[in-house]
């Protein structure tokens, strides 16, 4: 009879801690984001994100979206912002940049084994120039990518959920972020998680 009381006991401080973990946006389905591997692997997801599947779509043709939808796998994500382009040449030089600066909205939205709901700012501008002289011509770029959890006006959206696998691992947060990309090669990450931990690395 004691035993029986004692593992009836165990099971429902189980079942406490389980419901504990879900309220943080934690556990059922995955792990939270806690650590510099698994900052990296949102990271990866977001980068994937918005290079394969939000940017291809929205750098087409400079506009502005008003409540533009967006369809994933499944899910939708409805986008704010402007999509512009600039072209300058003289004689000697010629100077072009592009800027995606868009906050979207996320519903169930999943791609490439990403599910993400909330919103977030991807603000993402690029600069090449290229120069002649007699000697001959040369030319520079430079590049800025952010995704953050704040907007143009350092305002904050609030925490995204987001789940996903890395390394063999299912994670499943409510996270911020401020994902930075700098000097054209280099990502700083920021990462606060659903505890109120902050994971900072790089990449």
């Amino acid at each position: 009879m004691k035993k029986r009381i004692v593992l009836m006991m165990l099971v429902a401080i189980s079942l406490a801690g389980a419901c504990k973990k879900d309220e943080n946006g934690a556990g059922k389905g995955g792990v939270a984001i806690n650590n510099e591997n698994s900052a990296k692997g949102l990271f990866s997801k977001m980068n994937n994100l918005w290079k394969v599947t939000l940017r291809p779509t929205l750098a087409k043709t400079p506009q502005l979206y008003t409540n533009t939808i967006l369809n994933g796998t499944s899910g939708t994500a409805t986008v704010n912002g402007e999509y512009s382009t600039t072209r300058s040449s003289s004689s000697s030089s010629t100077r072009s940049s592009s800027t995606v600066d868009v906050t979207v909205t996320f519903k169930d939205f999943e791609a490439d084994g990403l599910t993400i709901n909330g919103t977030l700012r991807f603000f993402d501008y690029s600069n090449s120039r290229t120069a002649c002289s007699s000697s001959g011509c040369a030319s520079s770029n430079h590049t800025d990518l952010d995704y953050q959890s704040k907007n143009s006006s350092g305002g904050s959206l609030g925490p995204v959920s987001v789940q996903f696998e890395y390394s063999g691992q299912n994670y499943k947060d409510a996270v911020t972020m401020d994902i930075n990309k700098y000097d054209n090669a280099h990502w700083a990450i920021i990462i606060i998680n659903s505890a109120g931990e902050t994971i900072n690395t790089s990449y």
